[in-house]
């Protein structure tokens, strides 16, 4: 029944030449006068290979064939960098893939395949990863597969990794770094899944976790009061960023990354709030940080009127603090009193003393950016930023305090 309504012409996709190519036919063949769009010719002596043909002048190779009942349509390339014989040999590759139920698509990947590398695997993954993951945890990957995979598998053909290979990598890390065996597993695995998935290999190794992994034991780690006073302290003799860095690590409570990035553009002076953008914190949402008097003072240290960039860096603010390793490097030694530690254990730490000074809970969670859970998530909306401020400016003024009388009973006894 005719509604009156009128649907948009579309000119289809005209096929107006059925022959056998030669070369000189393909580089010589024009658009007809006033064709607009693209028009199409087969080539009879290869099934499925069609030639496009703009009304601009321009020739794109293209083969239609059918996998799983549907038709289907995959350009190859343009001419003449596709030549005739070359998009000829391909759709006979293509056509042939289609007998295994393989589309033109999964077989570009499988010979993309048979030559690819390791490490260009891994390059080819960390651009599609890049898409839905951090930068931070993007230059993890990067940095975890330069020190562990690169010089050791980097150059092997990525199909022929196997069982021995992985195990081989990971037994390696784990004699003398654990934890970090476990992650170099899990990033190789989710490597050759991804490779499986885009069908540059055929399956991955059978690897259960179990058999492989170290069995990982939460961190209890927290600094006593006295290593506290001695951490700030020492931290003020070995360079004035590497001081600010570690002191404001024991301040804020926040992570690693999150504080050798600061940058000036994430900090309101006046207001005295630090706010973590959700592009680069780990909930992927904006974190709002109060920044106690102590915080304040470390940070006019540094401010001038010019200020942009990276808080911690030097003049030209062009790259952030990169000393995080070499700081615990030099701070160990001056502190063997005290055991191991890491920088993590000060997050740890200032939650734990938080709740030592009576700080509400979810006050205190709030401040490490970590969700509330269960329903509270859903129905408790109050950012309790006016209780992290007296929650952070209390912790502050303990943390001076310890230095405090660490200093005056370290005076006394030398008296």
């Amino acid at each position: 029944m005719a509604t009156g309504l009128r649907l948009p012409y579309r000119r289809p996709t005209r096929l107006i030449v059925r022959r056998v190519f030669t070369d000189s036919f393909v580089g010589s063949i024009r658009p007809a006068a006033g064709q607009k769009g693209w028009t199409e010719m087969a080539d009879w002596a290869c099934r499925g290979l069609h030639l496009k043909l703009s009304s601009r002048g321009e020739k794109v190779w293209a083969i239609r064939h059918m996998v799983g009942g549907r038709r289907r349509r995959h350009i190859i390339g343009a001419y003449p960098t596709v030549s005739l014989s070359e998009a000829r040999r391909r759709a006979g590759q293509y056509l042939a893939g289609t007998r295994d139920g393989r589309t033109a698509t999964e077989t570009d990947a499988r010979e993309l395949g048979m030559t690819m590398t390791v490490a260009q695997a891994h390059s080819a993954y960390i651009t599609d990863a890049a898409q839905s993951l951090k930068d931070s945890t993007i230059e993890l990957k990067k940095g975890m597969f330069r020190t562990h995979l690169e010089h050791s598998i980097g150059t092997r053909l990525v199909r022929t990794i196997r069982k021995s290979d992985v195990v081989e990598v990971v037994t390696r890390i784990r004699r003398h770094s654990p934890v970090q065996a476990n992650r170099v597993f899990a990033e190789m695995m989710a490597m050759l899944r991804w490779c499986e998935e885009a069908g540059f290999i055929d399956g991955i190794p059978s690897i259960r976790k179990r058999t492989i992994a170290t069995k990982e034991k939460p961190r209890r780690r927290t600094l006593a009061d006295s290593e506290i006073a001695d951490v700030w302290r020492t931290a003020g003799e070995i360079g004035e960023q590497t001081r600010d860095f570690i002191r404001l690590l024991l301040l804020t409570g926040q992570r690693r990354d999150e504080v050798r990035r600061m940058a000036w553009e994430e900090i309101n002076m006046p207001a005295a709030l630090w706010v973590i953008p959700a592009s680069r914190y780990k909930t992927g949402i904006d974190h709002v940080v109060p920044l106690s008097a102590t915080v304040m003072e470390i940070l006019r240290a540094r401010w001038t009127e010019d200020a942009a960039g990276f808080v911690l860096s030097h003049a030209r603010r062009k790259t952030p603090f990169n000393g995080a390793a070499a700081a615990m490097r030099r701070l160990r030694p001056k502190l063997a009193n005290m055991g191991h530690f890491t920088l993590h254990d000060m997050r740890r730490t200032v939650r734990t003393g938080l709740a030592r000074l009576g700080v509400d809970d979810q006050a205190a969670e709030m401040i490490l950016g970590h969700a509330l859970q269960g329903m509270q998530k859903v129905y408790d909306l109050h950012d309790r930023l006016q209780e992290r401020r007296n929650a952070l400016d209390l912790w502050a003024s303990h943390v001076i305090d310890l230095v405090d009388r660490t200093s005056i009973s370290v005076g006394s006894q030398a008296a």
